[in-house]
């Protein structure tokens, strides 16, 4: 009569195996060479497995590419840029497709004078081949960076390329202009009114409009724009004032 048999798999060839004895059983004996064999590493992967802690994030990541105005780098180029918001500075970063003629660029708020949303430049290509249609393609998706670089002045112009569509591409640039002003970005440009004279305009206004203010954020929250966090921070600022 035959004595018992070690259970086998199709993916786990059988192992010898104790039967008798004071060694280990067979089901323990399988389960410590499938152990094995299927996690070579043992708790070394677990250690690789763990995710590095990030650091600190961008407010907002944007994807471009160049069009031109910087003085070393006067021809438009193809290849995507990553636009990063941060708390007090863009930073504009290289991707494997830009790397070969973009290096970093960080421009600090206080160095700008004005980021202004235009019109996409239409190519002569576009113009002749598109006929009416190609007006379609004049959306206002193209921002512009007017800063001072040093004792230079220097107009950054760059195509958004986040939003797929040339029409998803200027929602994108109207919503990257709101969330400039809800981060309080567009308030440190050095272009910006010193905050006396904002005061002086708002006693000449009136007073701020509260409820109007919020539901222009609602508006802003319904769209996506502004995250739970973010909407309920603005909204108890604003009813702070009242």
């Amino acid at each position: 009569m035959s004595g018992p048999r070690c259970p086998t798999s199709a993916a786990v060839p059988a192992p010898r195996c104790r039967v008798s004895g004071s060694g280990p059983t067979v089901t323990q004996a399988l389960v410590t060479y499938t152990n094995r064999h299927t996690n070579p590493y043992g708790g070394a992967m677990a250690l690789f497995g763990k995710k590095k802690d990030a650091g600190p994030q961008p407010l907002d990541t944007y994807k471009v590419i160049y069009r031109g105005g910087l003085a070393d780098l006067p021809k438009a180029k193809i290849g995507e840029i990553r636009l990063q918001v941060w708390d007090n500075r863009f930073e504009l970063q290289p991707t494997i497709s830009s790397q070969k003629f973009w290096q970093p660029l960080v421009i600090p708020y206080s160095a700008i004078r004005e980021v202004s949303i235009v019109d996409r430049q239409e190519s002569t290509f576009e113009a002749l081949a598109g006929g009416l249609d190609s007006r379609q393609l004049n959306e206002k998706n193209n921002i512009h960076i007017d800063y001072s670089s040093g004792s230079a002045e220097a107009l950054l112009r760059l195509e958004m390329l986040s939003g797929v569509t040339v029409m998803g591409q200027a929602r994108k640039c109207r919503e990257f202009q709101d969330r400039l002003r809800v981060h309080g970005v567009t308030a440190q440009f050095a272009g910006a009114a010193p905050s006396g004279q904002h005061g002086a305009q708002a006693r000449f206004n009136g007073p701020v409009d509260i409820p109007g203010q919020i539901a222009k954020l609602a508006d802003l929250h319904a769209q996506g724009i502004l995250s739970d966090q973010e909407f309920e921070a603005k909204k108890a600022d604003l009813l702070s004032r009242m």
